[in-house]
């Protein structure tokens, strides 16, 4: 951005005051770089001096405006077809500002919690956290027509008219390496497929609530719901923003202090020498409301079996461990994977040798998880096999971890105040999403409230029924103790699919490409290219399939129930066997594995356990197995026929 000052023949003294006094200042979503919204008219504001006259020129176009009592002023550009670069001047009587490297094409607005946040290189504070061949995929950022803006993380109580920074970038291996994964994939596909310039104004969270996100006016219609605090009365902007600066500075520190121990303390406790003997002594599984727990144990492997590959089991630590054998680290593990690794033949020695567990826990009781016979040393084949569960070593006290901070992001509206209301009405084409897992205990709250979120954020842009395209949430696991079922995972999937009765919306089904040890899955490309998917076909008409199979109605028929579904291509289940995750039930409601027969777009489900079925439904856990797909590789999103229209009536 340049900024021209256009005072002549008056004393210098006066130029610099009124230089001061008079500059102009657009909204921050407006820099260098920026693509404006192809084939609307493009809304361009900012302040000035009350009353004075502003001049906005663009590709040989210009309209004037004045700037209100407040100094406030806005218009619109005509349409323009995709292109560029251009420059976009703003004039006033007393200075201008030039912006460069303008692109026309089509912006998409991407937000939502941490599965949209994870950024390509991944989170500073969680180790191992980079997508899949992150560094393959920052040598592939040359799309020169791909722009990309990060909305600063800043939460409010009141709403704001412009964010505290911010500026459009060029997509290079600096730019996209902590942007989110899932923007920059769509935008990098759709661009590459479309030929056209393409911006993403990414503004997410991870960790938070959908009622963050969303504006006050529209949390007063759950206020029976949600707390929702009163208006402040006197809001201090500048005062305001030192304290929510400092929650967040201090949530990070805090976070890089559970998943980094300092590099001399690690180095002195995983030492053959180290002096262990004031620890405390327990066995496994054990737990401890403490955010840092180091282990250490004393382990003798007979000559004979130092040469070949040991396996070593360590149940599940609960949350984020590091595990070393003298002094040399053999993996880091997050939460429920099980933490199993081979040890190689070359860091055992003669004698003892010394195994030490790092425990980190962000949220809670620091815990290791399972049975007796999780915690062992083993050859393949079990010829030598030592139990490992019992006198380990404990010390909760070597690493200080700051209390928690008092954090303002989750609460109701703050982040529509702070991130998005200050981005409205900048051009865009739609809203990409990723949100979810935060509210999967209130699966029907969310439903209404994700609902008014899609319709009001749309009367906001003023922009019509603008493509709204989201993420059903992925397959997790999140207990090892995996006999123990909660479905409210599985409930929050059938409302997100509900929000398709909205038009121009669009849900990526993602059950069979998530990660069930990790809710932050890696395969972000995956992700987003389904995504794109979505908007080619959706939005841009391109001749692609974008959806799998979508159960739509049932009817019970004797002994089975048949699931008609809506979709272009034909119906496979693979593979179709004991396991492929259909379930029926009677009136007692216990259901049993199910038979599948497929009849053109029908499904019939049966069991020979269950001769008067009254209820069916598919890939029902949090970690499915997912076997129902069409044709074009697209899996089915999950269904109870609880939830279905019942041609029988029998549930209306």
């Amino acid at each position: 951005m340049k900024r021209l000052f256009i005072i002549a023949t008056v004393p210098l003294l006066l130029i610099f005051y009124s230089s001061s006094f008079a500059e102009i200042k657009p909204a921050r979503i407006f820099s260098d770089n920026m693509v404006l919204q192809r084939e609307i008219k493009i809304p361009v504001w900012g302040t000035a001096i009350p009353n004075e006259k502003i001049t906005v020129f663009f590709k040989e176009k210009s309209v004037s405006g004045t700037a209100n009592a407040s100094g406030k002023w806005k218009v619109f550009l005509p349409e323009f077809e995709a292109g560029g670069p251009y420059c976009l001047k703003i004039k006033g009587k007393s200075d201008s500002i030039v912006f460069n490297n303008v692109l026309v094409g089509d912006v998409w607005f991407a937000s939502g919690q941490s599965n949209m946040t994870h950024p390509v290189q991944g989170w500073e504070w969680i180790p191992h956290s980079a997508i899949e061949n992150y560094k393959d995929e920052l040598q592939d950022t040359n799309y020169p027509e791909v722009r990309l803006f990060n909305v600063p993380k800043f939460p409010s109580p009141v709403e704001q008219e412009d964010l505290i920074s911010g500026e459009w970038q060029t997509a290079s291996s600096n730019s996209v390496e902590g942007f989110s994964a899932i923007g920059w994939f769509f935008a990098k596909k759709l661009n590459t497929d479309l030929n056209i310039p393409i911006g993403i104004i990414h503004a997410s969270w991870g960790g938070t609530p959908i009622r963050t996100w969303l504006d006050r006016p529209s949390l007063e219609l759950f206020s029976d719901s949600i707390n929702l605090p009163p208006r402040p009365q006197n809001f201090e902007k500048d005062e305001w923003k030192e304290t929510a600066f400092a929650s967040i500075k201090q949530q990070r520190i805090r976070r890089n202090q559970i998943s980094y121990p300092p590099k001399e303390l690690t180095e002195q406790i995983t030492a053959d020498n180290y002096d262990d003997t004031n620890w405390s002594e327990t066995d496994f599984p054990f737990e401890k409301d403490s955010n840092v727990v180091w282990f250490r144990k004393k382990i003798n492997i007979p000559v004979k079996y130092r040469n070949q590959t040991l396996h070593l089991s360590l149940g599940f630590l609960n949350r984020q461990s590091q595990v070393f054998l003298n002094g040399v680290e053999l993996g880091y593990f997050q939460y429920p994977k099980p933490v199993t690794t081979e040890i190689p033949p070359n860091i055992l020695k003669q004698g003892e040798n010394i195994l030490t567990i790092r425990l980190a826990q962000p949220f809670g009781s620091a815990q290791t998880l399972g049975g007796k016979d999780d915690f062992f040393i083993a050859t393949r084949g079990n010829a030598f096999h030592i139990d490992i569960s019992k006198k380990w070593k404990m010390n909760a006290q070597l690493e200080t971890v700051n209390p928690p901070e008092k954090s303002f992001q989750s609460n109701p509206a703050f982040l529509f105040n702070g991130m998005v209301a200050p981005v409205i009405p900048f051009g865009i084409k739609g809203f990409i999403w990723y949100q979810g897992e935060s509210d999967a205990g209130r699966p029907f709250l969310y439903e209404k409230m994700f609902n008014q979120l899609i319709t009001v954020w749309r009367r906001h842009w003023l922009l019509g029924d603008l493509p709204f395209l989201f993420f059903q949430i992925s397959n997790t696991e999140l207990s090892h103790h995996f006999e123990v079922f909660d479905d409210s995972r599985c409930l929050i999937r059938i409302t997100q699919q509900n929000a398709l009765k909205l038009p121009n919306t669009g849900m990526v089904v993602c059950l069979d490409i998530g990660d069930p040890y990790d809710v932050h899955a890696k395969s972000k490309k995956d992700f987003a290219e389904r995504l794109a998917l979505q908007a080619e076909d959706k939005v841009y008409k391109m001749k692609v399939i974008s959806d799998g199979p979508e159960a739509e109605s049932y009817i019970v028929k004797n002994n089975t129930i048949e699931v008609n579904f809506k979709t272009k291509e034909n119906l496979l289940v693979i593979p179709n066997d004991k396991l492929n995750g259909f379930e029926i039930a009677g009136a007692d409601m216990q259901y049993h594995p199910a038979k599948i027969k497929i009849e053109g777009t029908h499904l019939i489900i049966s069991s020979p356990q269950v001769k008067k079925p009254v209820v069916a439904r598919y890939a029902w856990e949090n970690n499915p197995r997912c076997t129902l797909y069409n044709s074009a590789g697209l899996p089915a999103a999950p269904f109870s026929t609880i939830f279905l229209e019942n041609e029988n009536n029998i549930y209306k």
